[in-house]
């Protein structure tokens, strides 16, 4: 079992995690190019 340390969902195998995990890491590189434009703004 591997777990998913963003939201602790678990998986059977590795390559299963790496793709989930990408999920959260597209999420938060969006999140932090959508705060870059904010400052920008300001």
């Amino acid at each position: 079992m591997h777990q998913c340390y963003y939201c602790d969902q678990l998986f059977e195998s590795k390559e299963q995690l790496y793709e989930h995990v990408e999920v959260h890491s597209d999420i938060e590189r969006n999140r932090e190019i959508m705060n870059r434009k904010k400052q920008a703004k300001k």
